[in-house]
């Protein structure tokens, strides 16, 4: 069966321009309007998606709004989330705000003016007060790591403490006591809470004391990496395992371990999170904390759009996916059984 996107594609417009020409929602040339007849014609396409948004008063698109693209982890959730509304014959109008809270401000109110059926907000620091009055108005929001209980927002994400403690556990078992960690920028406060309650409730199982001259901090860009690793090598007692809050930030790690000759792991081991693509391409490979990303987007897409259909109100869903520990070469080789107490969540890459 035909989609909307089939017709967009032969009529060589915009699925945008598509719905526009059934809805009646903006002004479409005749020359555009007789193309996308024409493909309707030839593609026998039945409109049920929209002849929903007629009924609905649905513009079938939605608005998404990610901190910075030009970090890898949000580039592959934007098109994760792009993939999945596709399939449902949805529009995304990105977003990017450069970590910025006044620059979320505009685009949240940039795309209620589009008319969006909804959003998802990847956030820098957005606040709930920023938010209700969205979602008072009618529009559905979905937020992406981030929870309000009691928000009435349907939430996505990963278990962050889980993820970084079984990082740290697994640090733990290579026989590693002395354990920095590099954070992410100080707006993502969430994030940053959950991942070091993680490391820290680690450390404390295994009886040590967690150290608060091993935590640095971050922006979770490579350079961010690079400079806390300048300092971590400073220290009188140096640590022998590095914990970065993201990928990209370890690859500064090992840009600079490897600058200075000092040998990954044996001297140091390192770990990230998120298991970017790049990662199993670092020297030596990226251990690292795995976050289902095409899951993550899907599931974003359908609590959004189960809630743009849905004329009953129902209590928000927080769904909090299961992180899974990569292990690779930058924190040497295979656990053996007896050490590895997390198995059911670890992956040789």
């Amino acid at each position: 069966m035909a989609s909307i996107r089939d017709v967009a594609d032969l009529a060589n417009v915009s699925t945008a321009t598509v719905s526009h020409v059934f809805n009646g929602t903006r002004y479409v040339s005749p020359e555009l309007t007789e193309r996308v007849q024409a493909a309707l014609l030839e593609l026998d396409y039945q409109p049920d998606a929209v002849a929903r948004s007629l009924r609905r008063g649905e513009t079938l698109t939605i608005g998404l709004i990610v901190p910075d693209l030009e970090i890898p982890f949000f580039a592959s959730v934007a098109y994760s989330i792009e993939r999945a509304a596709s399939n449902h014959d949805y529009n995304i109008i990105l977003c990017n705000s450069d970590w910025q809270q006044t620059r979320e401000s505009l685009h949240l109110q940039n795309l209620i003016t589009r008319q969006v059926d909804g959003l998802i907000c990847i956030s820098a620091g957005m606040n709930i007060a920023q938010i209700e009055p969205i979602v008072n108005m009618g529009t559905p929001v979905v937020t992406f790591e981030r929870y309000w209980l009691g928000s009435g927002l349907d939430a996505v994400g990963i278990d962050n403490h889980k993820g970084a403690y079984i990082a740290t556990k697994h640090l733990l078992e290579m026989g590693h006591k002395q354990i920095a960690v590099i954070l992410g920028l100080a707006v993502s406060t969430i994030i940053n809470n959950e991942r070091l309650g993680g490391y820290r409730r680690a450390l404390l199982d295994a009886g040590i004391e967690p150290n608060p001259d091993y935590v640095f901090a971050g922006n979770y860009l490579p350079e961010s990496g690079r400079k806390a690793t300048e300092q971590i090598l400073t220290l009188q007692e140096r640590p022998s395992a590095i914990f970065a809050f993201n990928d990209l930030m370890a690859m500064g790690v090992l840009q600079v371990l490897g600058d200075k000759g000092i040998h990954v792991p044996k001297e140091i081991a390192v770990v990230g999170f998120d298991d970017i693509p790049l990662s199993q391409f670092t020297n030596p490979a990226l251990t690292t904390i795995r976050q289902p990303l095409k899951e993550m987007g899907k599931l974003a897409v359908e609590l959004l759009l189960h809630r743009i259909w849905s004329d009953d109100p129902y209590e928000a869903r927080h769904i909090k996916l299961e992180p899974e520990l990569v292990i690779r070469t930058s924190t040497s080789g295979r656990l053996s059984s007896k050490q590895n107490s997390l198995s059911e969540k670890v992956i040789y890459a």
